[in-house]
């Protein structure tokens, strides 16, 4: 596809708070959030997990072909590679149903993402960051598990702590390659996501909350969502559903993964 920067208007919008204390990196899963705090230099986490989705429509598909597609699995890689960068890599295994197909299974889209480190959280100002990501057209669009399309996502985030709760705010441009026969273009849509993280229980229970979207006359989406996280031992098991409230958004969906810690060696 050929990239070229039609930038829709970009509103800065972002929040004067109040008292906040620092914090390192956060899983937000099973939300699609990005905090906007980094792993530590040497850090890194790896999730293994499962989700379903009910009525999501395919990139660029007009058609309601209820469409119910499974990620089995999905897997994320986070790497801590300095003070102010993270790189992410995320796949998944795909199994799709649709009206009057036969089931099918196939590789799912690699996304590779770098997460930059803009500021610190202070007193004054969330911690903010940018987020670089290029997804690579491993699915296949003749199969309807994806567009044989290279998509570049650009975000800003934004992450507030507070003594008992996190917000975040993400808001972005995606620039997504059209694969419609006789199209040679892209498509630039604006993508958002606002969301909360808060403590439940002393034994380190976490519940979240968030809606997401993608703002766009083809492609428009718009999804909340929420999910528990539950600490065992040293790794984060998380659970969480999502409802659809724009029309091409799933109906509804489940997601569950593990997320694993572990250090990278320190020659990296």
């Amino acid at each position: 596809m050929r990239f070229s920067f039609s930038v829709h208007s970009i509103s800065a919008i972002l929040f004067l708070l109040i008292l906040s204390s620092p914090a390192s990196a956060e899983s937000l899963e099973p939300l699609g959030l990005q905090d906007a705090q980094l792993l530590p230099k040497n850090h890194a986490e790896f999730r293994i997990g499962l989700a379903y989705y009910d009525g999501l429509h395919n990139q660029f598909q007009k058609q309601d072909l209820d469409r119910r597609i499974a990620e089995l699995p999905s897997l994320t890689l986070n790497l801590g590679l300095g003070e102010r960068v993270e790189a992410q890599l995320l796949y998944s295994y795909l199994h799709l149903r649709e009206d009057g197909q036969d089931d099918r299974w196939g590789s799912g889209d690699l996304t590779v993402g770098l997460k930059v480190r803009l500021w610190q959280e202070s007193l004054r100002v969330p911690a903010l960051a940018v987020r670089l990501a290029t997804k690579l057209p491993n699915a296949d669009n003749k199969d309807d598990l994806g567009t044989d399309e290279a998509d570049i996502f650009i975000d800003l985030l934004a992450t507030r702590n507070y003594p008992l709760f996190s917000t975040y705010f993400n808001l972005g441009l995606a620039i997504l390659g059209d694969p419609r026969p006789g199209s040679d273009s892209q498509n630039d849509t604006i993508r958002y996501a606002l969301g909360i993280k808060t403590p439940l229980m002393n034994n380190g229970l976490a519940g979240l909350l968030s809606i997401e979207g993608m703002e766009d006359s083809i492609n428009n989406r718009c999804a909340v969502r929420a999910g528990l996280q539950l600490p065992v031992g040293s790794w984060v098991w998380d659970l969480g559903g999502s409802v659809g409230i724009a029309s091409k958004s799933e109906d509804w969906g489940v997601r569950t993964g593990l997320t694993i810690p572990f250090n990278l060696p320190a020659t990296w």
